[in-house]
Parts: C-alpha cells; sequence; structure tokens
C-alpha cells in the first residue's frame, strides 16, 4: 500500500472501530412489555359486598376494576391501590390470571385465579396470597365476554359470460 493511501486507510479504520465500540457500549433493547392477544375480555368492575378476600390485613377490598390489553392487565382497587398481572391461559370461558398489588396496610398481595365468562357475568374465584396471610378470593363483574374475531371479507366471483 502506498504512503498516500496508508493514513487515509488508517483514518478510516480508525473511524469504523471508535463507531463499533460506540454501538455496542450502547443497550440497545426491544420494548420493555409484551402483549398477548387472547380470545377472552375479562375487563371489568369485580365486586364482592363482604369483600373480595374472606380474610385480609387493612381495610376491606371489595372492588377491584380491572382493565385488560391483550394478555396485560391493570387494576384499581376501592382504596385506591392500584395493580398489574397477567392473564396467563384463555380458554373458552375461562382464563387464568395474576394480579400483584397491595393491601392499604402495606402488605404486597398476590391475587390468583381463574375468571369464567358466562354470557356477560364474569365469577373471578382465586387465592390471596399475602407474606403471612392466605385467604379464598371471590367476586362478580359484568363483562363484554369472548372476543368474537371478525371474520375477512372474501370476493364472490362473478360470473363471466
Amino acid at each position: 500500500m502506498s504512503k498516500n493511501l496508508r493514513l487515509p486507510f488508517c483514518v478510516m479504520l480508525l473511524g469504523i472501530v471508535a463507531c463499533v465500540s460506540l454501538l455496542t457500549a450502547c443497550d440497545i433493547s426491544s420494548a420493555d412489555e409484551v402483549t398477548r392477544q387472547v380470545s377472552l375480555n375479562i375487563a371489568g368492575s369485580y365486586t364482592n359486598a363482604g369483600g373480595i378476600p374472606a380474610n385480609q390485613t387493612g381495610n376491606t377490598i371489595s372492588l377491584l376494576s380491572i382493565s385488560q390489553r391483550g394478555d396485560q392487565l391493570n387494576a384499581v382497587d376501592d382504596q385506591g391501590a392500584r395493580w398489574t398481572g397477567t392473564i396467563g391461559r384463555a380458554d373458552g370461558t375461562l382464563a387464568t390470571f395474576t394480579l400483584d398489588g397491595a393491601t392499604s396496610a402495606g402488605q404486597e398481595v398476590v391475587l390468583t385465579g381463574t375468571i369464567v365468562v358466562d354470557g356477560t357475568t364474569a365469577t373471578l374465584s382465586g387465592t390471596w396470597i399475602e407474606p403471612s396471610l392466605r385467604s379464598v378470593a371471590t367476586a362478580t363483574a359484568t363483562v363484554s365476554g369472548v372476543v368474537t374475531p371478525t371474520p375477512t371479507p372474501t370476493a364472490t366471483p362473478v360470473p363471466t359470460t
């Protein structure tokens, strides 16, 4: 290689090495959350006048308003606490779920179980788990139910004469 080409080549090589170093030092990641589509809509305001859990610390939670985006769940209880979770499996009219939240006394809670949809009525049955307490949890809500896929229109052949 001639002396005239060696300097630009070295500068270009140094530039490439610098660019690669910068790119590998960056933390490039995909979206934080992946949303899986499910065939069941369980969004609704789940209520139980006696309390969703049969036993809990803090003020009685008797309302849990659940919103859904695919398999991702967000909820707010009647004490103002926010909950997050997911649908594990959804088959026909049954969905398994897990929600993480807290009581008004500050105890972390995992609420896990199933929701069965019958028409527009959803019934939550599960287990309320605090660090030192477990309880049965039940509630019902009005929901829109099973998501019906929109049929794809098909072209009707037109006879030619």
